[in-house]
This record gives C-alpha cells, structure tokens and sequence, in this order.
C-alpha cells in the first residue's frame, strides 16, 4: 500500500500519526521499485536492449534489486512495526466483518 509522504493519514475518519523515520523509509522503498519497474519497462525490451547492451543492464538491473532488498531488510526491522499497528487498526472493522458473517454461514449450516 502506498500512502502519500505525509506526516498523518485518515482511514475512516480516524487519523494515524506516522514518524519520519518510517516516512523516510517508505519512500525510499517505493522509490526502489519504481527503479526496478522502470528498467523491467515492456517498452524498453524492443527497443533498447540488444546484445551489446545486455550484460551491463542485467548488472544494473541487479544492483537495483540489491538495493531494494537492503532497504527492504531495513523497512522490516524497524518501519514495518509501526505501520502493521495503523494497517491491523484500520482494518480491524473489516476483520471482524467478515468473521461474523463466517459465524452466520456455519450457524445457517446447522
């Protein structure tokens, strides 16, 4: 999920604080798969890439997907917490939606 590089979010009404720490971390993130999309781009396959070309854009492309995987590594060790506690928040109400209507399909089985 993508939010917006802001200090506070509303999700249904309710307003969630999210630290600079895990802003930073977010948009680095975001910022590495772009790369990654960008030079996976279907468009750039016909044109660009040849031969010649090959073995230097599978090195950068690997670079890229390093780079991700080290923010990545990082984003878990310390942004992620604070951002499951506002998903685990905000969803909660569909959570408990969808464990009653559970509950009613096996209580009209009976």
């Amino acid at each position: 999920m993508y939010f917006a590089k802001v200090e506070k979010i509303s999700i249904d009404g309710l307003g969630y604080e999210i630290s600079n720490a895990s802003q930073v971390e977010i948009w680095n993130c975001k910022t590495a798969i772009n790369d990654i999309y960008i030079a996976l781009d279907p468009s750039m396959f016909d044109m660009n890439i040849t031969v010649e070309n090959y073995l230097p854009w599978k090195k950068e492309l690997v670079a890229k997907l390093k780079a991700f995987d080290k923010l990545y590594t990082k984003h878990i060790k310390s942004g992620y917490v604070e951002m499951n506690t506002i998903h685990t928040t905000a969803m909660q109400p569909l959570t408990d939606l969808l464990e009653a209507n559970i509950n009613l399909h096996f209580f009209e089985e009976l």
